[in-house]
C-alpha cells in the first residue's frame, strides 16, 4: 500500500476538474476512481459535519459537476459517473484518511512477515496472522500503531496489503 501514490492521466485530470466542484457544493472529495475499460468515473464523496453522505448530497455534487462534464472536450465520450458515499467500511488510502480515522477500529491486510521486534511482547495469535483488527493510536508519515487487545503494533504503510475501518467489530479488548 503506497499512501503517497500519485494520479496519472485521465484519472489525475478528473480529481483537479472534481475536487473544487465537490468542495463548492459543500463536500469533501474523499477519493475517486476511473475505471477506463468501463469508462467509469466513481467519486466518492463526504459531508465534512457527518463524514458520510446521503443519497440527496450524492444528487447535489452530481447535478454540480454536470456543466463541467458537458464542456469539457478531454472527457472520454460515454463515460458514466457515479456519486457515493465511500461507507462505513471505506478504505484508508492516504495519510489523510488515517489522520480522519484516529481512535476508529481497522480492519488491517499485512503482506510478509510481521518482524520479531515488531512482535516483541505480542499476545499470542497475533505472529504470522495476515489479518489484524485494532483501534487506531498513532499516525504518522512512515507508519501507524493499532491496539490489539493492549499491544500496540506500528506498521509502515509499506507492510500493509489493505485497510478499512470495521465498525462492527466494537472492541478489540475482547
Amino acid at each position: 500500500m503506497d499512501i503517497y501514490r500519485d494520479r496519472l492521466g485521465v484519472e489525475k485530470k478528473f480529481f483537479h476538474m472534481c475536487e473544487p466542484i465537490v468542495q463548492e457544493a459543500g463536500y469533501r472529495l474523499y477519493d475517486l476512481e476511473y475505471i477506463t475499460a468501463q469508462k467509469l468515473l466513481r467519486l466518492y464523496i463526504q459531508d465534512p459535519r457527518t463524514g458520510s453522505a446521503l443519497i440527496e448530497d450524492c444528487v447535489k455534487v452530481d447535478h454540480a459537476l454536470s456543466p463541467a462534464f458537458e464542456v469539457e472536450t478531454w472527457i472520454p465520450e460515454d463515460v458514466v459517473l457515479e456519486v457515493s458515499s465511500p461507507g462505513v467500511y471505506r478504505h484508508l488510502v492516504n495519510l489523510e484518511h488515517f489522520k480522519m480515522s484516529m481512535g476508529e477500529i481497522l480492519a488491517v491486510v499485512v503482506m510478509g512477515q510481521l518482524s520479531p521486534e515488531q512482535l516483541a511482547g505480542a499476545p499470542k495469535g497475533i505472529a504470522g496472522e495476515k489479518k489484524l483488527r485494532g483501534k487506531l493510536e498513532e499516525v504518522s508519515a512512515d507508519d501507524f500503531v493499532i491496539d490489539i487487545k493492549g499491544f500496540k503494533l506500528k506498521l509502515t504503510y509499506k507492510q500493509v496489503k489493505k485497510v478499512n475501518l470495521d465498525p462492527d467489530l466494537k472492541s478489540v479488548s475482547e
